[in-house]
């Protein structure tokens, strides 16, 4: 079946109010971030577009300052730890979850991932400054939609102040604010923020006291370990006292950076939920549902995040053993022309899900390449040459 490109929806997509925001990165894509911020005065590069206009819809209005303790930070550590387990079956305690990605995890492939399976997602990693400071920043970098929840809304930062003021411009319209605190990358490094505050607990404890005390939802936090097991349990034990009501632990320390080439721990993540009361999830060597549910078994964790595995099949969470790429890629389409998003997003998704059809392929994926302004008719068009091809190689294997 081919497809054609359809007349662009009108939005139903928030769009977060003018004031601090702060950046995200979680993947391997060093650049993207670069390419973000410099996109936020002028668009030099098409991709930086979004792929079509949007209808500006009114954002939803902060909540007043809470300066007391709020409903998830309470110096009663035991009424804190029901607070958070309670919140998490409301929930429905989801355990297929959508990890954070530097523009990877952006609305339309949430939605996809969750039509296939996906129970929860992250927003991409969101730096928390920018966010509060770059109006447009906020309105390209994050929206979302009725049926995108549960949410968890990334931010990274190194100042209280600084990811209250970003965090309390999305707390009406997610379920968790997680604080980015695995980021390995050398722009991490230079930033202060990530991994890189492993060196500087006290930063991080306050970070978490701050949202716990001041929000109307949840923080949450998703780290790396340290090399020393107990080191990783004395930090995740911190975490949990601070106010953090839910753990994302990423089985890797912050110099093990290549997945494909680095096993992350699942022991570590076990001792971590064995050590916490709060919900634990795990992150780490999930390629497809076996992966799963043997991290289930082996850790006893609440559930399991994926991100690279995802990239390459959003249905990965459906079990489905083989799924038609194409497919997905026309479904992605199709949501992207819903709810916009620069086409920057969209290129990456496109490469990443048509991946094996491209080595197959190659004068395909060339002829992308060149496309320096992107649009739906090209990205439908090639898709319908790729199924034309298939059934090209399907014929020739018969005769």
């Amino acid at each position: 079946m081919k497809f054609k490109s359809s007349i662009t929806n009108i939005l139903f997509t928030k769009h977060l109010s003018s004031t601090p925001l702060n950046t995200s990165l979680m993947s391997n894509n060093i650049s993207t971030l670069t390419q973000t911020l410099t996109s936020l005065t002028t668009v030099t590069n098409s991709d930086d577009r979004l792929c079509s206009e949007t209808t500006e819809t009114a954002p939803p209005s902060p909540p007043p300052l809470i300066t007391e303790c709020s409903f998830f930070g309470s110096s009663d550590r035991e009424a804190r730890i029901e607070k958070a387990l309670s919140y998490w079956r409301k929930l429905g305690q989801p355990k297929l979850i959508v990890a954070p990605m530097v523009d990877n995890s952006e609305l339309p492939f949430r939605i996809l991932c969750r039509r296939y399976g996906a129970e929860a997602a992250y927003s991409p990693m969101l730096h928390s400054r920018i966010f509060s400071e770059n109006a447009k920043y906020r309105s390209q970098e994050f929206t979302t939609c009725k049926e995108d929840r549960p949410l968890f809304v990334q931010f990274c930062a190194n100042d209280p102040e600084t990811l209250l003021e970003a965090a309390r411009r999305v707390e009406a319209c997610c379920d968790y604010v997680d604080i980015n605190l695995g980021c390995p990358q050398r722009i991490a490094r230079r930033g202060n923020y990530g991994a890189f505050l492993m060196d500087k607990l006290p930063v991080i404890k306050s970070l978490v006291e701050k949202l716990a005390y001041n929000l109307h939802v949840p923080v949450s936090c998703k780290i790396r370990i340290f090399p020393d097991l107990q080191d990783t349990l004395n930090y995740a034990k911190m975490l949990e006292d601070a106010g953090c009501s839910l753990l994302a632990v990423h089985g890797r320390t912050r110099d093990e950076k290549d997945g494909k080439k680095i096993r992350a721990s699942w022991d570590a993540i076990r001792a971590v939920k064995h050590a916490l009361r709060i919900p634990v999830v795990a992150n780490g060597n999930i390629r497809h549902m076996d992966d799963v549910n043997d991290c289930l078994e082996h850790t006893g964790a609440d559930g399991v995040l994926s991100a690279e595995s995802l990239l390459e099949n959003p249905a990965l969470f459906a079990g489905f053993g083989t799924v038609d790429q194409r497919d997905l890629v026309v479904e992605y389409l199709q949501l992207c022309e819903k709810y916009p998003v620069p086409w920057r997003m969209i290129r990456s998704h496109v490469h990443k899900m048509l991946g094996e059809w491209f080595r197959v392929h190659p004068h395909v994926r060339e002829d992308l390449n060149k496309q320096s302004k992107l649009s739906f008719e090209f990205l439908y068009e090639m898709v319908n040459r790729l199924r034309d091809l298939g059934e090209e190689t399907v014929s020739e294997n018969c005769i």
